[in-house]
């Protein structure tokens, strides 16, 4: 997706160029006696998208020249964007994880009485709102100063000048309550492997929880997890007021069939997504529940679960949350500990098979492992957990060496 500076609202954005530039057009204007009045705005003021595109075309003076001389755009009192990165490409990482989270925690508003709408991202995270700014930066250039932070006990948002609402306005179609609309995935992501997983990393900051906590019924002791929600407003399908949340099973019979017909864009994209991308994942609908405003939703679920699954999905993003990654690094962490478990009880199995008393050196050999306390340790873990039988305690043999333990494989484990 590429945005130029000519597709942007031609009478209210205005351009400042280059001073090379300007001298080279004001020659031209110059020779054919153009007015003072235009000939001064291109010289010491902004000149707007009208007036400009008329000139080129008459002067025969390449769009893309005029755009790579473009020092400065934006509304003729706005902040603008200095230095902007003409032609703006969202066909990157950055970019779609920039459009995922206006859609996400943003707020791309219709048009006002008073103005054009206004273009937000709220979020209570730093490190997201951070994120957001360093992905702006390298999408449009400009300055973090232009980017107005709005600070207050229930609201921390970012707020972008008016032409970067009109740039992102181009790529998102759709307006208002992502949840009422139903707004649709941009399709430009899912045509590049970088923008769909820039896509993912953002929408689990921003939408998602990464579960790792303790559980009696997991192998591990661990519950492992990365899920995100999606909403859509189903208020047709009742007619009378829903008063809180009730999960899917305890609805009507009637009621579940015609939320299970009930299609979300979104979640319907970010399925091609990870099948693309070769993740599993369940998808799951978590039934009702009522808004502040008494408007009905319906919210479903995708959970990414399993040891190798997550470990693929690792190896392709980073979330753009401090606490969230450390997290999911963390979760990490333990499964790589889990993989050698089950490397070393395998290794464990096959020496025990073959011989009928074995040691710790016998392992550390088959594992590679630098030194033998490596080995001594997971010998002593599987010890207790009933797969081995010690046979023989360590001692000293003749007062010179270090005789190890010795261990016998339990055939029924």
């Amino acid at each position: 997706m590429i945005i130029h500076f000519w597709q942007l609202p031609k009478k209210r954005t205005y351009i400042i160029l280059k001073e090379k530039f300007k001298r080279r057009v004001i020659k031209v204007l110059d020779k054919k006696k153009y007015p003072w009045k235009t000939k001064n705005k291109i010289i010491n003021g902004k000149i707007s998208i009208q007036k400009i595109n008329p000139i080129a075309k008459k002067e025969k003076i390449p769009l893309l020249e005029i755009e790579k001389s473009i020092i400065w755009i934006g509304g003729n009192r706005s902040k603008g964007l200095s230095h902007p990165k003409f032609p703006i490409s969202f066909n990157t990482r950055e970019g779609s994880r920039f459009i995922a989270a206006i859609i996400n925690d943003g707020c791309l508003t219709k048009k006002e009485e008073k103005g054009y709408g206004r273009l937000m991202y709220d979020n209570f995270d730093s490190s997201i709102r951070e994120s957001v700014i360093s992905d702006y930066l390298k999408i449009f250039g400009g300055k973090k100063e232009e980017i107005a932070f709005r600070n207050s006990e229930k609201k921390k948002y970012l707020e972008f000048s008016s032409v970067i609402r009109d740039i992102t306005e181009l790529v998102i179609k759709d307006k208002g309550a992502k949840c009422e609309s139903n707004i649709l995935l941009p399709l430009f992501i899912l045509k590049n492997k970088e923008a769909m997983t820039g896509w993912i990393e953002q929408t689990i900051a921003d939408e998602g929880e990464v579960k790792h906590y303790p559980t009696k019924n997991y192998a591990d002791k661990y519950r492992r997890a990365i899920v995100w929600r999606r909403s859509l407003d189903v208020s047709s399908l009742f007619n009378k007021r829903i008063e809180k949340d009730t999960p899917l099973r305890r609805l009507p019979q009637e009621i579940q069939e015609a939320l299970q017909k009930q299609e979300c864009n979104l979640i319907n994209s970010e399925e091609k997504i990870l099948r693309l991308l070769g993740i599993e994942y369940t998808l799951y609908n978590l039934g009702i529940y009522p808004t502040v405003k008494h408007k009905v939703r319906t919210r479903w679920q995708i959970s990414i679960t399993k040891r190798e699954n997550l470990l693929k999905l690792r190896n392709l993003i980073k979330i753009p949350s401090n606490s969230k990654d450390e997290k999911f690094t963390e979760m990490m962490g333990g499964f790589i500990r889990y993989k050698e478990l089950l490397e070393v009880k395998e290794a464990i199995k096959k020496i025990g098979k073959r011989k009928n008393s074995f040691t710790s050196i016998d392992l550390k050999k088959k594992m590679n492992y630098k030194e033998t306390n490596t080995a001594i340790k997971w010998l002593k873990i599987f010890e207790n957990r009933g797969l081995l039988k010690k046979i023989r305690e360590s001692s000293y043999g003749g007062g010179k060496y270090r005789q190890p333990a010795a261990y016998s494989l339990i055939q029924d484990k």
